[in-house]
């Protein structure tokens, strides 16, 4: 086994800069995910939550539907596809990463349209949504000035929640060969360092992604229970 040193086994790259850089590229791709993702959800909740009846009715079936779709499988049909549809030569490594976001948006919105959909169907019998409709309040103005502001604390938790999720199934895809391979995830890292030759020489080199991810993963869900505590009527004193 080699020393645990700065150094990259066989390139000599900077470990650290190597380790930072992978955490930026999938920050991004589930940063990125994260908010195509919850803005679907709460556009699907509001319409769904705040029309009722046929709307509501197509739209939780299309949630459903979202929902009995195993991601594993869908993933790994519909990126490769996007990637050699729409990739240059150039610009390969950028669809991988566009590709990764939509697969993950794809399939992360349905949670957070659910639970605006539930805040919604609660609020649009209070008083001021009442008063909006009898002063002829557009539609429009009602979901986005009168009740989105009010939907502000699920949506932060919602986010907050997502986030690790995103980053932990991006590590994941790229360790299953869909990610980026410019070799700068951590899941391309974790994908590289668990070959059996590599590991049996440097084992240090697969336990840094992976306990990166863990911590990440683990600081992000703390920050979302914080946050939820501290927007919950509940718990404040």
């Amino acid at each position: 086994m080699g020393p645990p040193d700065g150094c990259r086994p066989r390139t000599g790259n900077d470990n650290l800069a190597y380790w930072l850089y992978g955490c930026r590229i999938s920050l991004l791709i589930a940063a990125s995910a994260t908010l195509v993702a919850s803005v679907v959800g709460v556009v699907v909740g509001l319409l769904a939550g705040f029309l009722g009846g046929m709307v509501d009715k197509i739209l939780s079936f299309f949630i459903d539907v979202f929902l009995t779709v195993p991601f594993l499988l869908a993933a790994l049909t519909l990126a490769p596809i996007l990637n050699e549809r729409f990739a240059l030569y150039d610009s390969y490594p950028t669809i991988q990463k566009t590709s990764l976001i939509i697969v993950l948006s794809i399939f992360g919105w349905m949670g957070t349209a659910r639970l605006i959909r539930g805040e919604v169907l609660a609020l649009r019998e209070r008083e001021f949504v009442q008063a909006a409709r009898v002063m002829g309040m557009p539609t429009s103005r009602i979901l986005f000035k009168e009740l989105l502001p009010n939907l502000a604390a699920p949506i932060i938790i919602s986010v907050s929640l997502m986030l690790p999720s995103f980053v932990a199934l991006e590590a994941g895809l790229a360790y299953l060969g869909i990610g980026v391979t410019d070799g700068v995830s951590w899941g391309q890292t974790i994908l590289q360092a668990a070959t059996p030759t590599y590991f049996r020489e440097y084992p240090q080199f697969l336990w840094q992604p992976l306990l990166g991810i863990v911590a990440l993963v683990l600081s992000l869900n703390l920050l979302g229970d914080a946050i939820r505590d501290a927007l919950d009527p509940k718990t404040r004193r």
